[in-house]
């Protein structure tokens, strides 16, 4: 008998024996990130050095970049280009033409190889990255919520996490997400589950874009915040993006749907780390080139 409940415990305890590797292999990769040193971080020279009250423009010149762990691969190929106050723009293309680089170079987790980016101005690179972040904020194609109750998550997008209900509701309004949500029983103390399982994917993104503007951010970074959608979600969720772009924000959009981006005040066509057509949708459709012809796969009208 005491054989047989030894051998049965040891059976018990060995069916841990993945989590105990993973809860390793957790620890050490923790470790390793605590020790290592950013190259983009706050120092004595650019502590007070923010991008001002209103972040309402942008200028590119001449900006080549490639990722570290590939220095001789560029991504960006002495692109140029500027955005001005209040405009929404949008990045098309081709997967692996850069539009995503571009997004990582304006949340300025990246500096670029070579060239400028100027903000208002003034040289991205000498800003201090906190001041700056706290300006920008992004919606990812699949956003991340905790478990917690939508309000919960709506207040993560402040850094206090302290939000009143008025402006909870602003933002959830300007998101177009308050219609359902002060449809459910519980309101914005309606749990998401883990990962968001407790609601759909458009509720989802809606929540996310809420969770970005709760900031009052003076520029929205879009990384394919549609593209896992389907026809009607995505309809809802393009009419909450209109509405946050306003007229003293700018909204910058990379989308591989075409049709979510179709009334961007201006759309950059990119093509192998290159700018090759820029326009509104109707200029782009009269050229007859690349964007066209992106236009024509995807069976996506003209003007």
């Amino acid at each position: 008998m005491a054989v047989y409940f030894s051998g049965l415990a040891a059976g018990m305890l060995f069916s841990f024996s993945t989590s105990y590797t993973r809860a390793n292999a957790a620890a050490n990769y923790y470790f390793w990130l605590a020790d290592l040193k950013p190259t983009i971080a706050e120092t004595e020279e650019n502590r007070d050095q923010g991008p001002g009250d209103v972040c309402s423009s942008y200028a590119l010149q001449d900006v080549q970049f490639s990722y570290p762990l590939a220095p001789d691969n560029r991504v960006l190929k002495g692109l140029s280009l500027d955005i001005q106050p209040g405009e929404f723009v949008a990045f098309v293309g081709a997967s692996g033409c850069g539009k995503s680089t571009m997004i990582s170079l304006f949340e300025r987790f990246y500096d670029p190889a070579s060239g400028t980016i100027c903000v208002d101005s003034t040289p991205l690179t000498t800003l201090n990255p906190m001041l700056y972040r706290q300006t920008v904020t992004l919606v990812q194609q699949e956003p991340t919520l905790f478990p917690g109750s939508i309000r919960e998550n709506i207040s993560q997008g402040v850094s206090s996490g302290i939000v009143s209900d008025e402006s909870l509701e602003e933002a959830c309004r300007a998101a177009n997400a308050w219609d359902f949500i002060s449809s459910l029983p519980d309101g914005l103390s309606t749990a998401c589950g883990t990962n968001g399982s407790q609601i759909s994917a458009g509720q989802r993104q809606r929540i996310a874009i809420a969770r970005a503007l709760i900031r009052k951010p003076h520029v929205i970074l879009l990384d394919e915040a549609t593209s896992a959608l389907d026809t009607e979600s995505e309809c809802v969720v393009q009419a909450a993006l209109m509405e946050a772009a306003t007229d003293d924000r700018i909204t910058i959009a990379v989308a591989h749907r075409l049709s979510t981006i179709r009334k961007a005040h201006r759309i950059f066509v990119f093509d192998g780390g290159r700018i090759t057509e820029a326009g509104t949708h109707e200029e782009l459709i009269a050229q007859g080139g690349l964007y066209f012809k992106m236009c024509e796969a995807q069976r996506l009208d003209g003007p």
